[in-house]
C-alpha cells in the first residue's frame, strides 16, 4: 500500500487537496493506460487502484487526512482463442501456470509458449515452464507429435513425458504483480495448491481488458485532471491577490 505522507499541510489546505487529487488521477491514468496497452496481450489481467483516506496522525503525527492506494487485479477469465499451435496452452478455469523466474517460481495465465534450443517449454521471455517442479522438456524424436491431455499430461512419441504444473491460491487477490503477465506469491495469498482445471492445447487465453470501458475511464480521468489543475490555478490567483491587495492603504 502506498501512502502520500510526504505531503504536509500548510495554510492553503485547498491547494494540498487539489494536488493530492491530481496525483491520484495521474496514478490511475498510468494504470488505465497500461491496461489499454495490453488489450491484446495473452493472459493479461486488468489492473486497478482503490483509494481511501486515512489519518496522517497514524503515519507521522500530522493532524489531517490524506490518501492511500491499494492495487488490485481482476482475475476473471479472458476468452479462449483457437490457435492450433501445439505449444499454446490455456487454463479452462481457475489457476496459474508455474514458471521458473529469475529468482524462483512465478505465476502466469499467459500460455503462448514455445521451445528453446534445449527443447524446453518456455515463455516468450525465455522462462522455463515447470512440470512436477522441473522444466518441461518436449523432444519429439519420432515425428509422432506432442499432445497434451485435459488433465495436463504431455505425451511425446505416444508416451507420457511430464505433467504441466497448474496451481491456485486461497486468496489470489493478494498476489503481487511483477509486471506484464507475471505474479509473485505472497504470504497473504497463501500457499499454492494443485488445480484440477483442464488445460487446452492449441488455445490462448486472451486479455480480459474491456477496451471500451477503459477508454471511457481514460476520458473521465483526463477531465478530472483538468479540473484539479483549474482548482490549483484558482487558488494560486487568490494567493496572488492576497499578497498584492491585502494591507494596502485605500
Amino acid at each position: 500500500m502506498a501512502f502520500y505522507s510526504g505531503l504536509h499541510p500548510y495554510s492553503r489546505l485547498g491547494a494540498m487537496e487539489a494536488l493530492e487529487g491530481a496525483m491520484i488521477l495521474e496514478r490511475e491514468l498510468e494504470v488505465t493506460s497500461n491496461n489499454l496497452a495490453n488489450v491484446d496481450s495473452a493472459g493479461f489481467k486488468t489492473s486497478g487502484i482503490t483509494f481511501h483516506e486515512y489519518l496522517l496522525t497514524e503515519q507521522d503525527g500530522t493532524k489531517r487526512t490524506a490518501k492511500g492506494e491499494q492495487g488490485w487485479a481482476d482475475f476473471s477469465a479472458g476468452s479462449l482463442r483457437k490457435s492450433d499451435n501445439p505449444y499454446d496452452m490455456a487454463i479452462d478455469g481457475p489457476g496459474f501456470f508455474v514458471v521458473q523466474g529469475p529468482n524462483g517460481p512465478i505465476y502466469t495465465r499467459a500460455g503462448n509458449f514455445t521451445l528453446n534450443s534445449k527443447y524446453q517449454l518456455v515463455t516468450k521471455e525465455g522462462y522455463p515452464v515447470l512440470g512436477n517442479g522441473v522444466p518441461i522438456t518436449l523432444e519429439d524424436t519420432t515425428g509422432k507429435g506432442i499432445w497434451l491431455s485435459d488433465d495436463g499430461n504431455f505425451f511425446v512419441d505416444e508416451t507420457i513425458s511430464s505433467k504441466i504444473d497448474v496451481v491456485t491460491f486461497p486468496d489470489p487477490e493478494k498476489l503481487k504483480r511483477m509486471g506484464g503477465n507475471y505474479f509473485l506469491s505472497t504470504k497473504g495469498a497463501g500457499a499454492p495448491q494443485s488445480s484440477d482445471s483442464p488445460v487446452k492445447q492449441g488455445y490462448i487465453e486472451m486479455s480480459n481488458v474491456n477496451a471500451m470501458m477503459e477508454m471511457v475511464h481514460l476520458i473521465d480521468l483526463n477531465r478530472g485532471y483538468e479540473a484539479q489543475q483549474k482548482s490549483l490555478q484558482a487558488i494560486d490567483q487568490l494567493d496572488d491577490k492576497a499578497v498584492n491587495n491585502i494591507g494596502k492603504v485605500g
